[in-house]
């Protein structure tokens, strides 16, 4: 049995459409409908989602071995060595704080200058009512 398959299984024990499967996984049907096919495979990102958003465990998926939910801290650690070491995580968790962390300052300088925007608007809407108002 395929990764694939054992994905429509997961699906189907969880009594979710595609649709709205996919959608947790940040998929279109048609995406995910390619994926469960075995058009396209099952990438690492949608491993790491599968397990984030469904506790799915990825052992079961790539081999059929274990069981398809993680319920124990064991299958957790497993999972866990098998993403890469501890040190590698933490940098690339590290990397992502980073991104993040610039990301929310992006943001914030975007909002500050639509709120700008927003305050410079109305000042000429006040202005052109008071216009009006006096004539």
């Amino acid at each position: 049995m395929t990764e694939n398959q054992r994905l429509k299984i997961i699906r189907k024990f969880l009594k979710e459409t595609q649709e709205d499967f996919g959608a947790s996984l940040g998929l279109t049907q048609a995406g995910y409908s390619d994926i469960e096919r075995g058009k396209n495979n099952v990438s690492g990102k949608i491993k790491i989602l599968l397990k984030r958003e469904h506790n799915i465990n990825l052992r079961w998926l790539e081999t059929g071995e274990g069981e398809m939910f993680i319920a124990t801290i064991e299958d957790r650690e497993m999972d866990s060595d098998k993403l890469g070491s501890e040190q590698h995580f933490f940098e690339r968790l590290q990397t992502e704080i980073e991104r993040l962390q610039n990301e929310v300052k992006r943001l914030s300088a975007e909002n500050n200058s639509y709120n700008e925007l927003v305050r410079s608007k109305n000042l000429i809407i006040e202005n052109l009512e008071s216009r009006i108002n006096q004539k």
